[in-house]
């Protein structure tokens, strides 16, 4: 527990310049600004898919889960002056209390219903167009293949406007958003 309120912490000292909520809890992320969420996945928890799932899974027949906290996916409205911008993904595992932390790869993300991509230590998750404007609804699940420990799990998710060098764009430009 020392640990997780060590990281929290951490987070808190690191990033100072905290994106904005509005009434309905939508995240308005402007030019240097950061925003963090913890995000807790618990398979089996009740009202959600059983753990484990009725029929085999592996890493080629994978198990997806709902995330447990938070429960909607998260619309987030990014205004920037920044021009060629890409709305960075940064994820971190937390420690359990005990057991392996959860792989940061075991958690997917769609933008705005797209395909499912896996969350990755470090990556532009989308462009943002010329007008410095945008709005993203990000969705969240986790994939067990077979391998975990039962428990919760959670990571933190942080979320950034960064300029990207020409040559990092073309990946991108080829996704539908």
């Amino acid at each position: 527990m020392r640990a997780l309120a060590s990281i929290a912490l951490l987070l808190a000292l690191t990033f100072p310049a905290a994106a904005q909520t509005t009434a309905s809890q939508d995240i308005v992320l402007l030019d240097n600004q950061r925003f963090s969420l913890r995000v807790a996945f618990q398979p089996g928890a009740p009202g959600g898919p059983e753990y484990p799932p009725l029929g085999a899974f592996s890493r080629d027949n994978p198990a997806y889960y709902p995330v447990r906290d938070p429960v909607r996916p998260l619309r987030l409205t990014v205004s920037t002056q920044v021009q060629n911008a890409a709305l960075v993904l940064r994820a971190m595992s937390l420690l359990p209390i005990s057991g392996p932390a959860l792989p940061t790869d075991r958690v997917e993300y769609s933008v705005n219903g797209g395909p499912w991509q896996r969350v990755g230590t470090v990556q532009a998750i989308a462009l943002v167009p010329a007008s410095g404007q945008a709005t993203y609804d990000i969705a969240l699940r986790l994939r067990l293949e077979g391998d975990e420990t039962a428990g919760e799990r959670q990571l933190v998710l942080i979320m950034m406007i960064e300029p990207q060098p020409p040559q990092s764009l073309s990946s991108l430009s080829a996704r539908t958003w």
